[in-house]
């Protein structure tokens, strides 16, 4: 049976591609572009910020060195250079939930802001999430008729993605280039939004960050396709 949901072949179809993989740099971290589906360590922050506490330390034997979780509080003490760690006086190490879960790469970059010899690869992520059963059947067309600018519905088309989903604007993050990996379909070809899905959320990002979307004729198709999701929704509902 047709998911009602799943109308995007009215913005784009495909909304996925498998393509050729594009192999690994000479540092041996794989090769990814804008728009690709990845596999991705990704953090999101606990409602109030908890780090590991340094609680005895040792500069001669770090082994005697030790560590606690803790509330970080306005109060919280300062500590030295912790050389194992590499972590500075004023730094903290925090600690956050995090799995590793599909993402689509947003950019691509080497930054020399840390180091101009040795430039660091970073990707930009926008991390997907499934709907849980806390997700009723109105709110999940809501979100696949793109009314919350947070929200970038992704359909259940395997191989790429085998359960419907959402792309979390407001979890987008950094992810060092060796944290990555491609999905990657029979072997050696990896999946990619397609030209025009990709253009779709580049839109509806700049709705999310700017309040506006990049091509007026696009949001006012996306509008008639929000109504053609909630008329569908309407009709299966009873």
């Amino acid at each position: 049976m047709a998911d009602p949901l799943d109308q995007t072949a009215l913005l784009c179809d495909p909304f996925y591609e498998i393509r050729p993989g594009l192999g690994r740099n000479s540092k041996g971290h794989p090769i990814v572009q804008p728009g690709q589906i990845v596999w991705a360590h990704q953090v999101y922050p606990t409602t109030r910020p908890f780090i590991v506490d340094v609680k005895g330390y040792d500069p001669r034997d770090a082994s005697n060195n030790t560590y606690i979780i803790s509330q970080l509080g306005p109060t919280s003490p300062t500590h030295f250079p912790i050389k194992e760690l590499n972590l500075r006086s004023d730094e903290n190490l925090y600690v956050m939930y995090g799995k590793k879960r599909p993402a689509v790469v947003l950019q691509t970059l080497n930054t020399s802001f840390y180091n101009q010899q040795n430039p660091e690869p970073y990707l930009l992520a926008a991390p997907c999430f499934t709907f849980k059963d806390k997700h009723k059947p109105e709110y999940r067309a809501r979100v696949a008729g793109m009314e919350f600018a947070n929200l970038f519905f992704l359909p259940a088309h395997p191989p790429c993605f085998g359960d419907q989903g959402v792309i979390r604007f407001e979890h987008i993050q950094p992810v060092a280039a060796s944290g990555v990996e491609p999905q990657m379909i029979q072997g050696t070809k990896q999946c990619f939004l397609s030209d025009v899905a990709w253009a779709v959320l580049q839109h509806r990002l700049s709705v999310f960050l700017v309040g506006k979307g990049l091509d007026e004729g696009l949001e006012e198709d996306i509008k008639a396709y929000h109504d053609c999701i909630m008329e569908a929704y309407k009709a299966t509902s009873g």
